[in-house]
C-alpha cells in the first residue's frame, strides 16, 4: 500500500497515486464543460479540499495558502501572502518544504501569487473565467490584487457546484471512510471496558481520544481529530455536553457518546450511542426505540434521485404522525474530509440530488417526555438501489453494571 507522510500530523496516509490523478482529472473536466480557465481554491483546509488535491495536509498559516488549478499542466499550491506585481515568468521556491514533486502528485509549490502566469493560464485553456471555490474567504490584500492586476477576468464562485462532485466518493474513498467507521467502533468498544460509576466524564473523554490516537486517528489538535461528546444523566439531562469537567458518572445514569473521530488518510467516521449503568427504565428504553425507528425509516427511504431537504421534511411529517419528537430539522449531512461536508446544512446545499456514491451521516434525535434528547448515529453510503449501512455496532443501549 502507497504511503505519504502528512506534513500535519506526522502520520501515514494511504490515497494512491491513481486515486489523487483521478480528482485532478475530475476538476479538469468539469472546467472545460463550464468553460473555465483557471480555478482558485481559497483556504484550502475548508471542506478538506487540501487533503482532497494533494492527499495530505500541510503546516503553513491557512489563511494565507491557495491551490491555482489551470486547465492543462501541474497544479500551483501557493504558500504565503506575497503577490508579484510585475511580469515574472519563474521563480524558485524558498524555505524548507520537502521537495514538492515528492509530497505530492501533478502540484508544484511556490511562494509567491502572479495574476500575470494567471492571465496566462486563463488564456492558454481558450477562456475568460476564472472559478472561485470559497471565494466568500478571499483576503481584502487578494480582492484588491485582482481588481488591479485583472480586471477584465469575469470570476465566478463555484463552491456549491463543484462540491456535488467531490461528494461522490470513489471505491477507495469509501473503503477509506469505512476503516474510519470501524474506528468509531473500536474506541466505543473500549469505552464499554473502561467506564464505571465514581469516574468523571471528563476522564471518559480522555480516554476516548487516548484511543482514538493509539488506534489510527492523530494529530496535534485532539478537540478536531477527536471530536468526543459525552453527556450523562439520572432522570433528566440538565446541561449540554462537555461542561469541563462534567458530573461523576453513578449507578443508574444514561450515558450518551457521539464520536466523530479521523481514521486513516484523514478521512472522518461518526458514531453515536446510548449506555447504561444498570436496567434502563421503561421510558429510556421507548425513546431509544423510537429513534430506532426513525433511524430504519431513513435507512430504507435514503436513496438516490432524492434531496436531504425533501427526505428531512417526509421524515418529520412521519415522526408528527408517529407522536415521535424530532428535535431540530437537519439531521442528514455528507462527511468525508470532514465531519460535515456537501450536502449539507451549513453550504446550503440541502436542496441538491442525491447521487449514487455519496456518503451520509444520519443522526436523528429525539426527546422524551422529560426533555431528555437521545440520538442514534449511523453512516451510509449510497448505491444504486439505496443505502447501504456501513456502520456494524449493534442499534441498542448498552447496559453496564447490571
Amino acid at each position: 500500500m502507497e504511503q505519504r507522510t502528512d506534513l500535519m500530523t506526522g502520520l501515514y496516509y494511504h490515497i494512491t497515486r491513481q486515486e489523487i490523478t483521478r480528482r485532478h482529472e475530475l476538476v479538469r473536466e468539469y472546467m472545460r464543460e463550464k468553460e473555465l480557465g483557471v480555478i482558485l481554491v481559497l483556504v484550502p483546509h475548508m471542506e478538506g479540499y487540501r487533503r482532497w488535491l494533494s492527499g495530505v495536509d500541510g503546516t503553513e498559516r491557512r489563511t494565507e495558502s491557495c491551490f491555482v488549478i489551470p486547465q492543462k499542466g501541474s497544479i500551483l499550491h501557493v504558500i504565503g501572502s506575497s503577490m508579484v506585481r510585475e511580469q515574472k515568468s519563474t521563480a524558485k521556491p524558498e524555505g524548507s518544504m520537502p521537495d514538492p514533486e515528492e509530497a505530492f502528485d501533478g502540484i508544484r509549490t511556490i511562494y509567491y501569487f502572479s495574476a500575470f502566469e494567471i492571465r496566462k493560464m486563463i488564456e492558454e485553456g481558450g477562456g475568460r473565467k476564472l472559478g472561485l471555490i470559497h471565494g466568500e474567504e478571499m483576503r481584502a490584500q487578494m480582492y484588491d490584487y485582482l481588481e488591479e492586476f485583472l480586471p477584465e477576468i469575469e470570476r465566478i464562485d463555484v463552491t456549491r457546484d463543484f462540491a456535488m462532485q467531490k461528494a461522490v466518493k470513489s471505491a477507495e474513498e469509501q473503503a477509506l471512510i469505512q476503516r474510519a467507521v470501524h474506528l468509531q467502533e473500536r474506541v466505543l468498544e473500549g469505552l464499554w471496558g473502561y467506564l464505571k460509576p465514581g469516574m468523571l466524564e471528563a476522564e471518559a473523554v480522555r480516554y476516548a481520544r487516548y484511543l482514538a490516537n493509539r488506534l489510527e486517528s492523530g494529530g496535534i489538535d485532539s478537540m478536531e481529530t477527536a471530536q468526543v461528546e459525552l453527556i450523562s444523566w439520572k432522570g433528566r439531562q440538565s446541561r449540554e455536553p462537555l461542561c469541563y469537567p462534567g458530573r461523576y458518572l453513578s449507578d443508574g445514569d444514561m450515558v450518551q457518546i457521539r464520536l466523530r473521530i479521523t481514521g486513516d488518510s484523514g478521512f472522518y467516521g461518526t458514531l453515536t450511542r446510548c449506555l447504561s449503568f444498570g436496567e434502563p427504565s421503561v421510558q429510556d428504553r421507548e425513546t431509544w426505540q423510537k429513534v430506532m425507528t426513525l433511524q430504519e425509516i431513513i435507512e430504507e427511504k435514503l436513496r438516490p434521485g432524492t434531496s436531504l431537504e425533501l427526505l428531512q421534511k417526509e421524515i418529520k411529517d412521519l415522526a408528527g404522525k408517529m407522536q415521535i419528537f424530532l428535535k431540530g430539522t437537519h439531521f442528514l449531512h455528507g462527511i468525508g474530509y470532514c465531519v460535515s461536508e456537501t450536502p449539507d446544512e451549513s453550504s446550503c446545499s440541502e436542496s441538491l440530488i442525491l447521487k449514487e456514491g455519496m456518503v451520509l451521516a444520519a443522526e436523528p434525535q429525539v426527546c422524551d417526555e422529560n426533555g431528555n434528547i437521545f440520538c442514534c448515529g449511523e453512516v451510509y453510503c449510497l448505491t444504486a438501489s439505496g443505502a447501504l449501512r456501513m456502520t456494524a455496532i449493534p442499534r441498542e443501549i448498552k447496559v453496564l453494571w447490571e
